[in-house]
């Protein structure tokens, strides 16, 4: 598979891994870019995305996941006026912890099923699409238990079980869309380093959530590297590791209840 001239849509592509994986799509030789975030694309990062590609067209529209209305709105009639069709999907967007616990659901979870299925209806062949690739960035905590960000580690589980479900044969049949999932470890972005605060009142989470400030994370170049590698060699359903800088696929057991 070559990314040369397709269309790609990245959520959560104004900075960290967003970023790093909207450059390694213009590397990769996407035509156009259409980037989806909360935050304004500033101009040093339009600057680094442009240093990759002078010829792909770029775009980029404040959009809130966690507003299904809005995010219906932008995606079929925004992108699809732009692009004309969507070859690939990203969804990048997410935040850590919140006071709230109902705004990490909607930001990393809501917003990826709702995005997710907005764009399948689009993209399927079914309906006159031409199919693709829709790739959602969980997390390990999307993988094993993370005691001290128990929402946020509910909502990577969550993304896993989500796009492994609809990275089925039937469903591709159907649809011509492959679903991947990438987990990645922790990773030097914003939304990392900026995680200061954990909401709980048990002294015992807070103490290990002090602890992980001392973790080195990885770089966002390396999970960029990991989402195209399983885009252009992934099979569908498939879930992708990148820890430490090291990428491998990930092995579920089998099924034992269905």
């Amino acid at each position: 598979m070559s990314l040369d001239g397709l269309n790609a849509v990245v959520f959560g592509g104004c900075g960290g891994i967003g970023i790093a994986i909207g450059q390694r799509l213009l590397q990769e030789g996407v035509k156009k870019l259409f980037i989806l975030d909360v935050a304004e694309l500033s101009d040093a990062n339009l600057a680094r995305l442009r240093e990759h590609s002078r010829d792909a067209q770029l775009l980029c529209k404040a959009c809130d996941v966690s507003n299904r209305t809005e995010l219906k709105q932008i995606l079929e009639k925004d992108v699809l006026e732009a692009l004309g069709c969507v070859d690939i999907l990203v969804n990048s967007a997410g935040i850590v912890e919140d006071e709230v616990p109902d705004k990490v659901i909607a930001v990393n979870l809501t917003g990826v099923i709702n995005s997710c299925l907005i764009a399948l209806t689009k993209m399927s062949r079914a309906n006159g699409g031409k199919g693709g690739v829709i790739v959602n960035v969980a997390s390990i905590a999307g993988l094993e238990p993370v005691t001290f960000l128990p929402t946020y580690c509910a909502t990577k589980h969550g993304i896993v079980g989500f796009t492994r479900s609809l990275g089925v044969q039937p469903v591709f049949n159907e649809t011509g869309v492959k679903f991947i999932t990438i987990c990645p470890g922790g990773t030097r972005t914003p939304m990392f380093q900026n995680c200061k605060i954990l909401y709980t009142e048990v002294k015992v989470l807070q103490k290990m959530f002090q602890e992980l400030k001392r973790y080195k994370p990885q770089s966002p170049d390396a999970v960029a590297d990991c989402v195209i590698q399983a885009i252009l060699k992934g099979e569908n359903g498939s879930t992708w590791i990148c820890n430490d800088g090291e990428i491998s696929v990930h092995s579920f057991p089998q099924s034992k209840y269905l």
